[in-house]
């Protein structure tokens, strides 16, 4: 894999665990409920790339986990913005605002983008063999 090829899967994955954990530190003290959220999204994704790169999953099955796991958190940042604009001082909470916009940006280009990936570039050296070597001997 070229350096470029591995600098833009970097890029791509740190997109990916930024757009679950950018949130302001004063959201989850008006809401400790929504503390699980980012870690949950984040188990989900390792869990994805771990399944792609052991073999548990296809590449295409793997694009199809990380592109719902985007879309949850897209959905579920849409669902808490609206009721959590204003604080309880009736202030606006503009750090909440951008956040979520930001996050909801970087979930839809990282869906975007996934669509355009070779699923494949994410397989470990290791594990991209193994499947080449379990295909040649079945052939």
């Amino acid at each position: 894999m070229s350096n470029t090829k591995k600098l833009r899967l970097a890029a791509l994955l740190t997109i990916q665990v930024v757009a679950f954990i950018i949130y302001p530190p004063a959201y989850f003290q008006r809401a400790p409920q929504a503390v699980v959220l980012p870690p949950s999204l984040l188990v989900l994704f390792v869990t994805a790339l771990i399944g792609l790169n052991s073999g548990a999953l296809s590449p295409e099955n793997a694009r199809n986990s990380l592109v719902f796991i985007q879309g949850i958190n897209m959905v579920v940042r849409i669902m808490t913005l609206f009721p959590n604009l204003r604080t309880p001082e009736e202030n606006w909470a503009w750090a909440l605002l951008i956040t979520q916009i930001v996050g909801i940006g970087l979930s839809w280009y990282a869906m975007v983008v996934l669509e355009d990936t070779s699923m494949r570039g994410l397989l470990t050296k290791k594990a991209g063999q193994n499947k080449t070597q379990k295909v040649q001997s079945n052939g």
